[in-house]
């Protein structure tokens, strides 16, 4: 494919969309404008403890484990849990859920809403389960979404506005697809929107694939479905075009046979559903959220690149490596020290292979950000690695940088390549985990939550409950741009597979057992 030159793009500065918030709340997954992250008058805490109470303004117990992101307006906080569970009946494998209404200052549950699905999987799968989506919500209204099968829409009262059903596919012909659905809800203007399967068998769409559909934000009826399809691994990102319309990126290609076809991108228009543009390509797959704003798009590989795309026309710009003249900062196991490497063939020195974590990218400002997932037994990407790290690629001057992480810091002292695993206890103390991957440590093949930024701060959580925070500022990306690994319990004590959220000056996040709210003292 031809690349285009950056010169014949008008504007392309390579600078992220400006972010900015009232500060009073963060009605979507992605938060005020969908970016994932926010710049704020009060600082984010960098570092914070659940095991020792550090930076803890308040937390509480939940009636059961979920993977919601968690959505805030003004003082009241929206969330999902799974069906929960009893001493009597352990639901390892659920369908249903609880939507919550909690009140901040008295950190009560104000009401709470079952909602049923039709199509279940295992609970606190490691790879999302019906309480996934996050909830949308304004000044009036919240929409709850179960990935089981059903979003309802409720005032902030707890009424029932409106209910619409679906059903999601579990298996297509004769292929069987796992419990695997990443996308997040996303509201423009009138409308809110799913991901959903096409059943119908006309010439319109192709029967069985996936699609956007947008439903009138007031009434539940639908208003438009998408030309293009989307594989449900995908996490659609909303933003801004050039002239300042709102447009979904969309992405296709994922394991399991899923059909959805051609492989690459589509961006969406949010009104109309019409593709503005498609991209194709023969190397990676969706199962990372589709960054994009009103210059670029960045598609992301297995295969040591990433693709930049003009996001005006979608034609590829260039290819990045992510291997070929980097720079790592590794820890040394026999000197005991983090060693720097400057320009270096990573593959060649060290023997991994760089397999981005999925759902881990982040762009914040000019720089893309990630996580590395670790060697696993199977999988697309062998001998995978530098374990236990990060990486930032400039995406103007195609730097790429990786640092290695210790697993904790005691006593200030830096512990490396512990094996934390995730605990799947409740606070019944029962076990409700449906698969064994739900007890992972959050270092491979798991879906970790998404990462935010609050101005400076980049925070990312893996499923054992470590919060890897970083400085966006930092000159040079080695130890000094870790601020810290917070937590959100002791080790081995805690499970997470949500992605935070900011608002009136606080962090809040949640474990299996618990929500909390973080702030600085």
């Amino acid at each position: 494919m031809k690349l285009l030159s950056l010169s014949l793009i008008p504007a392309f500065c390579f600078s992220c969309i400006s972010v900015s918030n009232t500060n009073q709340a963060w009605p979507s997954a992605g938060g005020p404008d969908n970016t994932y992250q926010v710049v704020s008058p009060t600082q984010a805490p960098a570092q914070f403890s659940v095991e020792s109470g550090k930076n803890i303004a308040w937390k509480m117990d939940l009636p059961e484990g979920g993977q919601s992101g968690i959505t805030i307006v003004g003082e009241k906080i929206f969330l999902t849990v799974l069906e929960p569970s009893t001493k009597e009946k352990i639901n390892k494998n659920s369908t249903h859920i609880l939507a919550l209404c909690i009140d901040s200052k008295s950190q009560k549950i104000l009401w709470q809403h079952l909602i049923k699905g039709s199509f279940g999987g295992p609970s606190l799968y490691g790879f999302s389960d019906s309480s996934t989506p996050t909830p949308l919500a304004d000044d009036e209204h919240v929409w709850f979404y179960n990935a089981s099968g059903s979003i309802v829409c409720l005032d902030h009262s707890g009424k029932v506005i409106w209910q619409h059903d679906w059903e999601p596919i579990a298996k297509l012909d004769k292929v069987k697809f796992p419990f695997n659905k990443q996308y997040e809800p996303l509201m423009s203007g009138d409308f809110v929107f799913n991901v959903e399967p096409y059943y119908k068998k006309d010439d319109k769409r192709t029967y069985g694939w996936h699609y956007i559909f947008a439903y009138d934000k007031s009434t539940g009826k639908l208003a438009w479905i998408s030309e293009d399809a989307l594989t449900h691994y995908n996490t659609p990102y909303m933003s801004k075009t050039a002239d300042g319309k709102d447009a979904i990126l969309i992405g296709r290609g994922g394991h399991h046979k899923v059909p959805e076809d051609p492989r690459g991108y589509s961006l969406v228009d949010a009104q109309t559903g019409k593709s503005l543009w498609q991209y194709k390509t023969d190397k990676g797959m969706c199962l990372y959220q589709s960054l994009w704003n009103s210059e670029l798009a960045i598609w992301m590989t297995y295969d040591h690149e990433i693709h930049i795309l003009n996001s005006i026309n979608g034609e590829l710009v260039k290819k990045l490596d992510l291997v070929k003249k980097v720079d790592a900062h590794l820890y040394d196991e026999k000197t005991k020290k983090v060693i720097a490497h400057k320009d270096i063939n990573l593959v060649e020195k060290t023997g991994v292979n760089v397999f981005p974590g999925w759902f881990s990218n982040i762009l914040v400002g000019d720089k893309l950000y990630f996580m590395c997932f670790g060697p696993e037994r199977y999988g697309p990407v062998k001998k995978a690695g530098p374990i236990n790290s990060f990486a930032r690629v400039d995406i103007k001057t195609g730097k790429v940088e990786y640092l290695q992480c210790p697993t904790s810091i005691k006593n200030g002292n830096k512990v490396w390549f512990e094996d934390i695993k995730a605990n799947t206890i409740n606070n019944l103390g029962l076990d409700t985990a449906g698969d064994k991957r739900s007890k992972r440590n959050g270092w491979s093949w798991v879906f970790n939550g998404n990462p935010i930024a609050v101005n400076n701060k980049i925070y990312f959580t893996l499923q054992n409950g470590r919060v890897y925070v970083f400085d966006s500022n930092a000159e040079t990306f080695d130890q000094s741009a870790l601020l810290s690994i917070s937590d959100l319990g002791a080790a081995g004590k805690a499970w997470s597979l949500n992605t935070p959220s900011f608002a009136n000056g606080k962090l809040y996040h949640r474990t299996l057992k618990q929500l909390i709210c973080i702030e600085n003292k």
